[in-house]
C-alpha cells in the first residue's frame, strides 16, 4: 500500500509475527555522540537555479529529498502556491508554515514501546530544518515552521492522557538534541482549541454527528475518507494491554482462530468511533479559521500529500514509517530507518540499544546494528 493518500499517512504493514529486537548490549550516548549518529541522514537540498523568488522557492518541494506524494499536486496547483509565497516575499518577511505532527508514541505494542519522542523525531525535525534551509539559501528572511503538536487527537482515539503527556514533556529535549533552530521551528499545542474556538465541546459533538449521519446517508466523500482513514487508523488503537503476540495474529486477516474474535472488535469499533472524532474536529479547525488565526496566511506542511498541502519527506525517502509510530534503527548499511518494534528480530538481527544519558523514559531511543 502507498504511503500517499489524501486523507492519512499509510504506514507499512504491520507484521504478522511478533519478533522482538535481539538486544546484545546496551550503549549510553551523550548528545554529541547521538547527534554524530544522525548526521548520516542529513542531506543537501538545492533550490531551481532560476526563476523567479517565489519560483525557487517552490522548486525545493520538488526535490527529491523532499517531494513527497503525487508530483502533481504542485504542478497543479502552481500558481496558487506562488500567490502565497508572493504574500511573504513582496512584504521581505519570512515565509510562515504550519505543520500537525508530533502526536504521542501510538500506543501499539507491535509498533514502539516508548512513550517519549526518540531520534526518530529528531531526525524528523532535521530533515525539516534542512528544507527551511534551502529555502533561506534563495530567500534572506528565511522561514520558520510552527508544528502544532496534535495530543489533542488521542482524545479522539482513547489515548492515556499520561502517555500523551509523557510525550509532550519530551519535546523540548528532543527538539534541543536534534539541533534544530528554535527560532526557525516552534511548537504550539493545538490543545487551545477547545479554549480558542468558541462552545468547543458542543461543536465538536455537533460535527461528529453530522458526519455520522453522512456515513449512514453513503455521502461518497466521507465514505471515501472512511475506507482509506479507518484501515490506517486501527493500528493506532489503544493495544498495549494485549500480549503483542496475540495481537499480530490478531491484525493478520489469515488467522482464522475464533479466540481473537473479540481482539478484532474491540479494534474495529474503537476505529470506527475514532473516524468521526479524527474528522471532525479536523473540520471545525477548518472551519472556524482556526489555523488562519494562529498563523495568517501560513502554507501547510504534511506528511499525508493533499492536493492543498505541500508534502514532505518525514525522514528520508526509504523509510515506511512516521516516527511517532516505530522506532529507529542505524543499520549495518550506515542508514537510519523507521522500523515496528514487532520486526526488529527478524529484519535486523542482533541489536545494540542505544540510550541518552539522563533520558527520562528508560525505553531505548534507537537501536544500532551490532558489528
Amino acid at each position: 500500500m502507498s504511503m500517499s493518500s489524501p486523507y492519512i499517512y499509510i504506514n507499512a504493514p504491520l507484521p504478522k509475527r511478533f519478533t522482538p529486537p535481539e538486544i546484545v548490549g546496551e550503549v549510553e550516548l551523550d548528545a554529541a555522540g547521538l547527534c554524530e549518529l544522525m548526521s548520516v541522514n542529513d542531506v543537501g537540498i538545492a533550490s531551481a537555479g532560476d526563476g523567479s523568488v517565489a519560483e525557487r522557492l517552490l522548486s525545493v518541494f520538488s526535490h527529491p529529498e523532499v517531494l513527497f506524494g503525487d508530483p502533481t499536486f504542485i504542478v497543479a496547483n502552481r500558481q496558487t502556491w506562488l500567490d502565497r509565497l508572493k504574500v511573504f516575499v513582496e512584504k521581505n518577511e519570512p515565509v510562515e508554515f504550519v505543520a500537525m505532527a508530533f502526536p504521542y508514541k501510538v500506543p501499539n505494542p507491535l509498533k514502539t514501546d516508548r512513550q517519549a519522542p526518540d531520534l526518530g523525531e529528531a531526525l524528523m525535525l532535521r530533515r525539516l530544518q534542512a528544507v527551511l534551509e534551502a529555502i533561506g539559501a534563495v530567500y534572506s528572511p528565511g522561514a520558520r515552521l510552527t508544528i502544532l503538536e496534535e495530543g489533542i487527537l488521542g482524545r479522539c482515539q482513547g489515548v492515556d492522557p499520561r502517555r500523551i503527556a509523557a510525550y509532550r514533556a519530551g519535546i523540548a529535549g528532543i527538539a534541543a538534541l536534534s539541533g534544530i533552530d528554535s527560532d526557525r521551528i516552534r511548537f504550539h499545542s493545538l490543545d487551545d482549541m477547545v479554549t480558542s474556538i468558541p462552545n468547543f465541546e458542543a461543536r465538536w459533538i455537533h460535527e461528529q454527528e453530522r458526519m455520522r449521519e453522512l456515513w449512514q446517508q453513503g455521502d461518497p466523500d466521507v465514505r471515501a475518507a472512511y475506507t482509506t482513514t479507518v484501515a490506517a487508523s486501527r493500528t493506532s488503537v489503544p493495544t498495549f494491554d494485549y500480549d503483542p503476540r496475540v495481537l499480530a495474529k490478531a491484525y493478520d486477516p489469515e488467522q482464522t482462530d475464533s479466540a481473537l474474535r473479540y481482539v478484532r472488535d474491540y479494534v474495529d469499533k474503537v476505529a470506527h468511533r475514532q473516524f468521526f472524532a479524527y474528522r471532525s474536529l479536523l473540520s471545525l479547525r477548518d472551519s472556524t479559521g482556526y489555523l488562519h488565526d494562529l498563523s495568517p496566511h501560513a502554507l501547510k506542511l504534511t506528511v499525508s500529500p493533499k492536493p492543498e498541502n505541500l508534502a514532505v519527506l518525514p525522514v528520508n525517502i526509504w523509510s515506511r514509517v512516521l516516527p511517532y509510530h516505530g522506532v529507529p534503527v542505524l543499520t549495518a548499511e550506515s542508514r537510519w530507518e523507521i522500523a515496528y518494534l514487532g520486526t526488529l528480530g527478524a529484519s535486523y538481527g542482533r541489536l545494540e540499544a542505544l540510550h541518552l544519558t539522563g533520558d527520562a523514559d528508560p525505553r531505548p531511543i534507537a537501536y544500532r546494528a551490532a558489528e
